[in-house]
């Protein structure tokens, strides 16, 4: 039962993370034409995944021994499958795709420096406590 409940303590920021990227895309669809999109997608991907790296080691705490590592490899999962849910949502909704593969080249970078930042914001905030 506790493996199972740290495994939910890791996924769940995770999840959050792709949530919020794709429902704020979404939000912009309505708002903004596709290719505008592509100008804020790293934004929106620098917030979610620094809230991303910042959830994941307040939620665990002192269970991982490489803190920045874990909020780095978070935000790396986060881009990945917010990247395969948005390419597959405008691959059947337009027949075509929203990030090519060196936007997600970009992406993947941009993610995994904010969720190291996140990280390193939560481990200096559970410092404080």
């Amino acid at each position: 039962m506790d493996n199972y409940h740290n495994f939910g303590k890791f996924v769940h920021p995770i999840l959050t993370g792709v949530f919020g990227s794709v429902l704020l895309v979404i939000f912009f669809t309505g708002l903004m034409s596709i290719g505008t999109i592509g100008k804020f997608l790293p934004f929106v991907i620098g917030f979610n995944t620094a809230l991303t790296g910042y959830n994941l080691l307040y939620r665990t705490k002192n269970k991982f021994k490489y803190k920045r590592i874990w909020g780095l490899i978070s935000g790396i999962i986060t881009v990945v499958i917010t990247v395969l849910i948005l390419n597959g949502l405008f691959f059947y909704l337009s027949g075509g795709y929203i990030i090519c593969i060196m936007d997600f080249l970009f992406l993947i970078s941009v993610g995994s420096v904010f969720s190291w930042l996140g990280a390193v914001l939560a481990i200096r905030y559970l410092h404080l406590e």
